[in-house]
């Protein structure tokens, strides 16, 4: 009896570098063997935090998901937008979720989904609520919990909570690992005899199974564990072809999934995955002293800390958008105060990444502590309802560090005493966002009470694919026989490995190439005044300065750089943007020679280059003229006018946000005092 299979796919990873690497050694790969068997079905699940970081690392495998769906052959699914566990976290917060999460679908992919995919697979009844409140009819539960409900078969059944309901699909544990070990190691009989075995059982014709699986086990796991990738595309692509040609199990879209039977109440349940890994330090995400996941849910430190911080951060989001009449992405945008606050929103939601779930996150990292940042979006959506020229001192952004704000009405900057730097710049009236980058997740430590850089270190280089086939021809080389259960048996139960031969044909990476890498960076603001006095070393751009408010609305910055040579530093508005005015002052009897390079991290737009990705913006570097950054998409752009020539300029495409720098070089004589002025200004 042939058997409906829904073949599931999570792609996910933070708003992060390793997105990038989770692309070339995963996501590109499996989605061209998924789209070279255009008659199979596939359902796809991509995080809005993953599609954020895709969008500008590699628009290309974004290209792929949409020839999918033109083709009719993927089916996109909802979720929490940052992959929160739903079961640990409010429902207020996992509507805005899943809200975001269909806003990013539809602006990509002008898509809306009906199927829902669980974080984690953390189940709990009220979920269908928060479900169909969201139009979404369809999700997976693993077997095991189906049948502590009392359903053994793996049919497809309709549960109710509070007059709403849903249709639960089997997601089948024995199947994932099957499907795995087929893809790993070319060995499809075991998955095959399984699926076999379910056909015979009564009334299989009415069964679906689902196999869901993070899309990661399709090359990334392989080479974390220094396996070539290419071989596991290439297994796969052999496994989909079998389906192919014996024609016994019909691949389905989950949204078109019929119930065959209803169901009761579930009870709370946790993915099998998560108590397993508790209990077994060699599992992958493994966390000494739980029992199982809820012991876990309840009792971890980190958690609790950060479930108070998010009822915090929701009561102050709560209370904004009351008084501005707005309920984030399930509400309309009526007024530049509603974006910003939507802003607030997508801060708060993308800072929640996998919460809840075991072995992630934690303090000092940043991808959770800079939930803080919608703090700031929330008070510029108050501040933009009625926005009024003023200068305060405030810690806006709840870093714990308080920041210096200027504001003429329209224009609103936030500066900081560590080195004068400007944080964030915003346009109040047509809520643009001209500085700042507070949904990148830089690879350091999150440091509370110093808006500093970011202390990103390099790492060594590994090797990634350049090339994307499903084909191991060019990779013989590699070829290798090892003893079970290989690299990969900790993804794996042993009775697989004892079914099989005592060697498996695996394929090793390429050597890495030498040398180290250095990260992207990200969260380093503007105004960044790198100076080396003397040819001896660069000091860092964030120290903390002295500063004080003039009486002509300029916030002042002293730099004194030794007891003899200072640097004043004095910000203000001007029309369309800033203008920095330095004054070198050499109190010494000898002269000084003073490099100064400026880096600036700019964002012209920032919800636009968000949308649009790293091709939104570009750089222009006219003759005789200043540098531009030009968002491409919009047409917002940035200049930065110096006044005094440069003698070497230049910019890169970091986390993103696109750094623009300039480098001068100039002899300080005895006694004398230099002026120099910079104006960073939107055209």
């Amino acid at each position: 009896m042939p058997l409906q299979l829904a073949l599931v796919f999570h792609f996910n990873q933070h708003t992060n570098q390793y997105a990038d690497v989770a692309n070339r050694a995963c996501y590109r790969g499996l989605l061209n063997v998924l789209r070279a068997h255009p008659k199979l079905k596939f359902n796809l699940h991509l995080s809005g935090t993953l599609l954020r970081a895709l969008n500008w690392f590699d628009s290309e495998t974004l290209d792929l998901v949409r020839a999918g769906l033109a083709d009719k052959q993927f089916e996109l699914l909802a979720s929490t937008y940052a992959q929160n566990v739903p079961f640990a976290c409010d429902d207020w917060d996992n509507a805005q979720q899943i809200g975001l999460h269909q806003q990013v679908l539809n602006d990509l992919f002008d898509y809306q989904p009906v199927t829902f995919w669980i974080s984690e697979r953390c189940w709990r009844q009220s979920l269908v609520q928060v479900m169909a409140e969201a139009g979404l009819r369809h999700t997976f539960v693993e077997g095991h919990m189906l049948e502590a409900a009392g359903q053994r078969d793996p049919l497809p059944v309709t549960t109710e909570y509070e007059g709403h309901s849903a249709t639960l699909i089997h997601d089948d544990v024995i199947l994932r690992e099957r499907f795995n070990f087929a893809a790993w190691f070319g060995r499809r009989a075991q998955l095959f005899n399984y699926l076999d075995a379910v056909a015979e059982r009564p009334g299989a014709k009415k069964f679906v199974l689902a196999y869901a699986e993070d899309a990661e086990a399709m090359g990334l796991w392989p080479w974390e564990a220094g396996y070539l990738p290419h071989a596991t595309w290439a297994n796969l692509d052999k496994l989909l072809s079998e389906f192919e040609e014996r024609g016994e199990h019909s691949l389905v879209h989950a949204g078109q999934v019929r119930a065959a039977a209803s169901l009761g109440p579930l009870p709370d349940g946790a993915a099998r995955w998560m108590d397993q890994a508790l209990l077994d330090a060699n599992r992958p995400y493994h966390e000494d002293g739980y029992h199982n996941w809820f012991e876990f849910l309840h009792n971890s430190p980190k958690n609790q800390y950060f479930r108070k911080l998010h009822t915090v951060v929701r009561s102050n989001l709560q209370q904004t958008g009351a008084a501005l009449k707005t309920d984030g992405f399930r509400s309309p945008l009526k007024s530049p105060a509603d974006r910003f606050y939507r802003q607030a929103v997508e801060t708060y939601c993308s800072h929640q990444y996998e919460f809840g779930c075991i072995g992630v996150g934690g303090r000092g990292y940043w991808g959770w502590e800079n939930v803080r940042s919608a703090f700031l979006f929330a008070r510029l959506a108050e501040i933009a309802d009625n926005p009024q020229p003023r200068r305060w001192i405030e810690d806006i952004n709840g870093d714990g560090s308080d920041e210096q704000l200027l504001c003429d009405g329209r224009q609103l900057a936030l500066f900081t005493a560590y080195g004068g730097r400007l944080l964030g710049w915003f346009d109040l009236r047509a809520a643009r966002q001209w500085v700042g980058n507070q949904l990148a997740v830089p690879p350091a430590p999150y440091i509370a009470g110093a808006s500093q850089h970011p202390e990103v270190t390099s790492f060594k280089a590994r090797w990634l694919p350049e090339s994307f086939e499903a084909d191991v021809k060019a990779w013989k080389d590699q070829k290798i026989k090892e003893a079970a259960p290989t690299g990969l048996g900790r993804h794996l139960s042993r009775e697989l490995f004892a079914r099989e031969a005592d060697e498996l044909t695996l394929y090793r990476n390429p050597p890495a190439p030498n040398g180290a890498v250095r990260p992207l960076t990200a969260q380093t603001g503007a105004l960044n005044d790198w100076l080396t006095l003397d040819r001896g070393d660069e000091q860092q751009p964030d120290r903390f300065l002295d500063y004080r408010f003039e009486d002509d609305d300029v916030i002042g910055y002293l730099n004194a750089l030794t007891p003899g040579l200072k640097i004043d530093k004095r910000v203000a508005l001007i029309d369309d943007g800033l203008r920095v005015h330095y004054t070198l002052s050499n109190q010494t009897d000898r002269k000084h020679r003073l490099r100064w390079r400026m880096t600036h991290e700019l964002n012209p737009d920032y919800a636009e280059v968000l949308a649009g990705g790293r091709a939104a913006l570009a750089v222009e570097w006219p003759a005789g003229g200043p540098p531009v950054v030009r968002n491409t998409r919009g047409g917002a752009a940035i200049a930065v006018r110096p006044s005094e020539a440069w003698v070497e300029g230049g910019h890169s495409f970091n986390l993103l946000s696109l750094d623009l720098w300039l480098s001068f070089d100039w002899e300080l004589p005895a006694r004398a005092e230099k002026d120099f002025t910079l104006e960073v200004v939107h055209v």
